[in-house]
């Protein structure tokens, strides 16, 4: 039986404000159309021109119709639409293809980035967060990218201060990296003026 093998691809997903990390995961292997559709993930993720409805044609067709693909590289295929979709706005959507994806790979930690993501996108901060931290949990290498995400979610939280604490993780485990060292920088200069409200209220 052939080995089929996935490799993990880190993709900026620039459709969503501050910008958050999403996964995209190549089936090798499966068809051509899977590659289609990893890379139609791919490009959706990055939000580059082109982006539409057309793009989950190759993502349906291998669903549906190849007699290749094993659980996991159907996990996977599953969580390249469900970028699709999120990146066309349709996050109910995108939920559904990320939930199914976790059922058959529950510790697939690219998986839950992908899910927080979406909940980010609906406002649905707790459940977001709880997908970061799941991400960490089930092993994810990209550390970096789940504590960035985790610091946006506590900004839009109010909470500058583990918002802080994120970015400083994030900045640990890829050190200079200019998207945290810009928000931190921009959270640490919004906690120096509330402090100089405090000291400016209690004169």
């Amino acid at each position: 039986m052939k080995i089929i093998k996935l490799r993990i691809i880190c993709v900026i997903c620039c459709c969503m404000p501050g910008v958050l990390f999403a996964q995209a995961m190549m089936v090798l292997g499966g068809g051509q159309k899977a590659q289609e559709c990893y890379m139609n993930a791919e490009m959706a993720a990055r939000n580059l021109p082109g982006v539409g409805r057309s793009l989950l044609e190759a993502c349906d067709y291998t669903l549906e119709f190849s007699s290749r693909l094993s659980l996991e590289d159907r996990a996977a295929t599953l969580a390249n639409r469900g970028i699709v979709y999120a990146a066309l706005n349709d996050f109910d959507a995108a939920m559904v293809d990320y939930n199914q994806a976790i059922s058959m790979r529950p510790t697939t930690p690219e998986f839950f980035i992908n899910r927080g993501n979406s909940y980010f996108m609906m406002r649905n901060y707790a459940e977001a967060l709880n997908d970061y931290e799941s991400s960490l949990g089930f092993g994810l290498k990209q550390l970096h990218f789940a504590h960035y995400n985790m610091g946006m979610t506590y900004e839009r939280l109010g909470n500058d201060v583990i918002a802080q604490r994120e970015y400083q993780l994030a900045l640990e485990y890829e050190p200079g990296w200019p998207l945290a060292s810009n928000r931190l920088q921009i959270i640490q200069e919004r906690l120096a003026e509330d402090m100089l409200k405090i000291d400016s209220n209690n004169q």
